[in-house]
Formats: C-alpha cells, sequence, structure tokens
C-alpha cells in the first residue's frame, strides 16, 4: 500500500509538469503571434527606389501676353505625363524629370497647314511621400521650365515645328495620391499641379491634373 505522503508528492510533481508544459506552449505561441504582428510592419516599411510614372494630363494654360503669338482657341490642353524618380529615403522622392505635352486648337491661319498649339513642361526637384502598405500622399515643390509652339501639321504629320517657339521659367506645386496594387504596380489616383510661369515679363497662372500607373523597383528597408 503506497502511503498518502506518496500519492500526494506525485500528484504534485504531475500537475508541476501540466503547468510546465501548458507555460512552454503558452510562450511559444505567444512569441509566434508577436513575430507575426511585428513582421508585417517590416514587410510594409520596404520602399522602392526607382520609380516611373505614366499617364494622361490635363493642362489650364494661360499665355498672358504670348495670347497674340499663338491665339489659342481655349485655355484646356489636353495630352499625357511621364516622370522617373529616385527614392533615397522611403519618405523622400527626387524627381530626376517630370516631362508632360499637351496639345490645343488655335486660330492662326497656316494654310495649306493645319496649326497647333504645344505646351510642355519639364520640371524636376523634391517630393515628399507619406507611404503605407496600400498607399502613399505626397507632395512636392519643383522648378523647370515650360515651353510653347506653333505647329504646322499636314496629315497628322509635324511639317513645321517651330511658327512660333517661347519657352519659360516654371515651378511646379503640387502633390496627389497612389493606390498601391502590387510590389510592382501602383495607380496614381489623381495629381495636381499650380504651375506659376514667366512669361513676358509677368508671372501667369496654369494648372495641370494627371493620372495613370506607376512602376515600381528594387525595393529596400526604410531608413
Amino acid at each position: 500500500m503506497i502511503p498518502d505522503t506518496d500519492i500526494g508528492y506525485a500528484r504534485a510533481y504531475k500537475c508541476r509538469q501540466v503547468r510546465t508544459h501548458f507555460n512552454v506552449n503558452s510562450a511559444i505561441l505567444i512569441a509566434s503571434l508577436v513575430f507575426s504582428v511585428v513582421s508585417v510592419p517590416a514587410r510594409a516599411q520596404q520602399y522602392p527606389r526607382w520609380e516611373t510614372f505614366m499617364g494622361f494630363s490635363y493642362a489650364h494654360v494661360n499665355l498672358g501676353q504670348q495670347t497674340a503669338t499663338f491665339q489659342p482657341t481655349d485655355k484646356n490642353y489636353y495630352g499625357l505625363e511621364v516622370n522617373g524618380s529616385f527614392n533615397p529615403r522611403s519618405y523622400l522622392r527626387i524627381i530626376l524629370c517630370d516631362f508632360s505635352v499637351q496639345g490645343g486648337g488655335t486660330t492662326t491661319n497656316a494654310a495649306p497647314l493645319r496649326a497647333d498649339v504645344r505646351t510642355s513642361q519639364v520640371l524636376f526637384g523634391p517630393e515628399f511621400v507619406r507611404r503605407s502598405s496600400k498607399s502613399g500622399v505626397f507632395a512636392h515643390t519643383l522648378i523647370g521650365l515650360t515651353n510653347t509652339r506653333l505647329v504646322g501639321r499636314l496629315g497628322g504629320i509635324d511639317v513645321v515645328p517651330d511658327l512660333a517657339n517661347r519657352t519659360n521659367l516654371a515651378f511646379g506645386f503640387g502633390g496627389g495620391f497612389d493606390i498601391h496594387l502590387t510590389s510592382l504596380l501602383a495607380i496614381r489616383a489623381f495629381q495636381a499641379d499650380y504651375i506659376p510661369t514667366r512669361l513676358s515679363g509677368t508671372w501667369e497662372s496654369q494648372f495641370r491634373a494627371s493620372s495613370g500607373i506607376i512602376l515600381r523597383f528594387d525595393y529596400r528597408e526604410a531608413r
């Protein structure tokens, strides 16, 4: 017959084993949960070093004193925009070159050619970005040039590219919102810019809006 004290010791030892096993399993479970929670933000903190944007561009152009030279039919122009950027930090995007071109009509008579107005902007500078895994918002201050040309066309081909040509200093103040679809592809839902332009000795206000796709490459850890 086993003494009651031995039975009590056996039961206590078994309970300690159960508690120890339970504590070890609990610790492993908690550690796994913590690791999974921490690892998600770590992936979200990665950012692309290189990005390129391409898409539709609309410009509201005020030619000021140059209106008499180009004789536009209105101030609304439509075209495309492309840019390339380098990201030295997750929050900083350097716009290496932002190029957009838009076309509009003119009342200029260049018969037998058809005359069109072309306006373009070439800008560069810093852009500040607030990123998350699903989206990003940005704002920038850019500097560069605008160019306006009166083009003579025949059969849809530019025959005389410079019936008139003016190049002017410009700035770009704006921002926008991106939607991240995959690590490679994002959608620029919108970008809006105010572009003050120095035309014939006076500052004229121009506006630009764009939307399109972004390709993103070479991911790094956020710094």
